[in-house]
């Protein structure tokens, strides 16, 4: 018997097939990957708004089958919902009793959709972040255990090796007790600019991008974070006509479980040059007692200089295609982050142990510090208590 999956796909963006006809995005290659590396057939349904948004998925999914030798397994087809979750689960007829949902939409948007869909029992995986607001996500995580559907967010840093390697080195206890730890975190004007630029004003630099280091931190070191203060500036963007920070610098302090203290600073900013040598400046920095961990998330090490191009940092292990038994592949963390969650649902959630899942539980976390940056950052930088009480 074929093994049969059917994919309910909330978004068409730069995150799931790119923004160009050389780049792919993270969420269709990780899909595609997953059918062909398991010899899976998949029916992705997409919610669409508008008709040359399904045309650009069309030319994207269309090429990727092609290059992936997939075309017999993956198949796709458009529910047109003009944004609403109410058309698109009015329209939607199920063709498969196997089924799982990716919700990758601009940030205000989540709960929205999450909350249609869970409650329609679809197990979902959505961007980072879950939520905005924490009343949102616990509202989520409420649901998800009284319907006993999943729902996973998508911090795939969670799967990198360099973050993994931190964090069972820390758990070995090589660093000692942390003392504290920094980011430095940044997009290109571009990104604001063009990218994101009908949404960007929705959201803030931290919530959107920074809160990768603070699920990372959650994820190193199992701490649990207890006040937050953040400073943010608005120079550039906003003259730009978007009304969202350039820059914001967030000071976090977190509690391990034996009740030690360590600092955490974030400093983000989506305002790179765009003659960046790379899309994102990115490093992680953990000090201890007994040493340190540090993680260079931009240069790995891997440049290339063409005639035609000046000097690009480039990041092998994110999303990559690399060439696979007379075809091709995509293989990385953020490919990782997928697939693994495709495949959680498809072995009927056998994988619900492993760390780098973060449940909707493991990420009330971070959406309470975003939350809280925020207040933050509208009491004149004031130092905000985090109180999060997990019973359950």
């Amino acid at each position: 018997m074929d093994k049969y999956l059917e994919i309910i796909l909330i978004g068409s963006g730069y995150y799931v097939c790119g923004k160009n006809k050389n780049n792919y995005g993270t969420i269709l290659p990780a899909i595609l990957s997953f059918a062909k590396l398991n010899s899976f057939k998949i029916n992705i349904v997409v919610g669409i708004n508008k008709k040359n948004s399904a045309e650009t998925f069309s030319i994207k999914i269309d090429q990727l089958r092609k290059i992936l030798s997939v075309e017999d397994l993956v198949s796709y087809e458009f529910i047109y919902c003009e944004g609403s979750p109410v058309n698109f689960i009015t329209k939607y007829n199920s063709k498969c009793d196997l089924k799982a949902g990716i919700i990758s939409v601009p940030d205000h948007l989540h709960f929205l959709w999450a909350e249609h869909l869970i409650k329609s029992k679809i197990p979902l995986l959505v961007v980072k972040p879950l939520t905005l607001k924490l009343k949102d996500s616990i509202k989520l995580f409420n649901l998800s255990k009284n319907l006993s559907t999943p729902i996973y967010v998508e911090f795939h840093k969670r799967f990198d090796r360099q973050l993994k390697f931190t964090k069972d080195s820390f758990q070995k206890g090589l660093i000692g007790d942390p003392l504290y730890a920094f980011t430095e975190y940044t997009q290109k004007k571009e990104v604001p600019l063009e990218n994101f630029k009908n949404w960007a004003n929705f959201t803030n630099i931290f919530s959107y991008l920074g809160v990768h280091y603070v699920d990372a931190i959650r994820y190193i070191t199992a701490a649990v974070p207890k006040r937050v203060s953040a400073t943010g500036q608005k120079q550039f963007l906003i003259k730009h006509g978007i009304d969202t920070y350039d820059t914001i610098q967030c000071n976090l302090e977190w509690e391990t479980n034996n009740k030690k203290r360590f600092n955490q600073i974030i400093v983000c900013s989506w305002i790179e040059s765009n003659q960046s040598s790379a899309m994102s400046k990115q490093d992680l920095h953990l000090i201890g007692t007994n040493g340190r961990l540090d993680c260079e998330q931009k240069d790995r090490g891997l440049k290339l200089l063409t005639d035609n191009t000046a000097t690009e940092d480039i990041n092998p292990d994110f999303t990559r295609m690399y060439s696979y038994n007379e075809s091709n592949i995509f293989e990385g963390y953020g490919i990782d982050s997928v697939m693994n969650f495709i495949n959680n649902i498809a072995s009927n959630y056998s994988q619900t142990k492993d760390s780098r899942l973060c449940s909707v539980k493991e990420s009330l976390f971070s959406t309470a510090v975003i939350e809280n940056c925020f207040k933050s950052l509208k009491q004149n930088s004031e130092w905000i208590k985090i109180d999060l009480n997990l019973e359950s």
